[in-house]
């Protein structure tokens, strides 16, 4: 071979290594370029599934193969501010049957739902759901943990509700089947039948009064919010309410005054202020007993209209107070029956006035009278064409 030949063979052979060599590096570099394409694309989507987790509005724990807290999401700490990755389920949330669960879970592999009751600021109930994955290190699993406790509060109230409702419609039914059944007898006499059908009808006015008062708080639970257009002068109705419930004071021996200003204007229906002003009166003249007085006072204090009955009679025991505005609660069972209460009264004022945003309470001292104050927002009077109108009306001064 001549040494042009030489020379020739030797420069084909350099071209072609740089050509293998140039294809490798070419490789290698798409694959580098591809794999920090795959790197890019990924730690951006991993930030945002982390974001996404922090966010979530329930609580969420991630728990690894040995049952620890690897990673705790946003809400989860604000609602648990003790629980921590690191710590076991059962460290953390000192339950065992959650413990349990957890580990039974992560062994077998099936999700888990179930209610929990937590001490929390106080017992809550929770709503738990396990659900176990294949992670990087074996079987790990996502603690859901759901706040239920108004739900549960809500159920256990209407249950409770229902279970008083019953009884308390029972009590009057049993109560006039034995008299009706007694005026069946011909030989009873005549004082005794009219007795019987007096009382039959007393107890038909309770069981009345009581459906009532039950399916108006009904109306009031399922509305929400002001009612649309309506507006009420709280002193005239104070006034007009008193003078209805006049003859009963006189009965009961009770005196009432009026002391309503003017200006008193709320966003109640003509029936809900009737009703708050009402059940306050009513409650006075039944309860604080004879030779009391009671003063009903309406005014405007800032933005809220005040409803207040105040009595110098017998009052409550001191430990019944916090309970006066719950359904069916009598401070005296068998005086509130001798009087023909529902239970409902103060419940349904305290219903009113919580779906306006104002408040309703109560202050007692056993011998020395009782007070109810009810705030409601006030609210601008009705537009009237008509000068010195209702929106005019001046304070109100009455006694019965």
């Amino acid at each position: 071979m001549t040494a042009v030949a030489w020379v020739i063979a030797v420069v084909a052979l350099g071209l072609a290594v740089w050509g293998t060599i140039s294809a490798r590096r070419a490789r290698v570099a798409a694959v580098v370029a591809t794999r920090r394409a795959w790197s890019a694309a990924a730690e951006p989507a991993g930030e945002r599934l982390a974001t996404a987790f922090a966010a979530l509005p329930v609580s969420v724990l991630v728990v690894d193969a040995s049952a620890v807290i690897t990673d705790v999401n946003r809400r989860a700490a604000d609602v648990f501010p003790l629980v921590a990755p690191g710590m076991g389920v059962l460290e953390a949330f000192g339950d065992h049957l959650l413990a349990g669960r957890m580990r039974d879970a992560l062994r077998v592999g099936d999700p888990a739902e179930f209610d929990l009751r937590l001490y929390v600021e106080g017992r809550q109930t929770f709503r738990v759901v396990i659900v176990p994955f294949d992670g990087a290190d074996g079987r790990e699993a996502l603690l859901y943990l759901r706040d239920t406790s108004e739900v549960t509060a809500y159920q256990e109230l209407r249950s409770q509700f229902v279970a008083n409702v019953s009884h308390e419609l029972r009590t009057p039914l049993t109560g006039m089947r034995g008299m009706l059944e007694a005026l069946e007898d011909p030989d009873i006499p005549t004082e005794v039948r009219l007795d019987f059908a007096h009382r039959a009808r007393l107890e038909s006015e309770r069981l009345e009064a009581l459906i009532d008062d039950v399916l108006f708080l009904s109306e009031l639970e399922a509305a929400q919010g002001d009612p649309v257009g309506a507006r009420s002068d709280m002193g005239e109705i104070a006034g007009v309410v008193v003078g209805e419930l006049a003859a009963e004071a006189v009965e009961k021996g009770v005196s009432v005054d009026v002391e309503a200003a003017n200006g008193a204007w709320t966003a109640l229906t003509d029936r809900m202020a009737r009703t708050v002003v009402r059940n306050l009166v009513e409650n006075a003249i039944c309860y604080a007993g004879p030779g009391a007085t009671a003063v009903v006072r309406v005014r405007r204090v800032g933005d809220m209209v005040d409803v207040e009955v105040v009595d110098d009679g017998l009052g409550i025991p001191e430990k019944s107070v916090p309970h006066v505005f719950e359904r069916f609660y009598r401070a005296d069972p068998s005086r509130s029956r001798s009087v023909g209460g529902t239970g409902l009264g103060l419940s349904i004022v305290k219903h009113i006035a919580d779906r306006l945003g104002g408040t309703a309470r109560l202050s007692s001292r056993e011998g020395f009278g009782t007070t109810v104050t009810v705030s409601i927002p006030a609210v601008d009077p009705p537009v009237t064409d008509v000068p010195g109108g209702r929106g005019d009306a001046p304070g109100t001064r009455l006694r019965w």
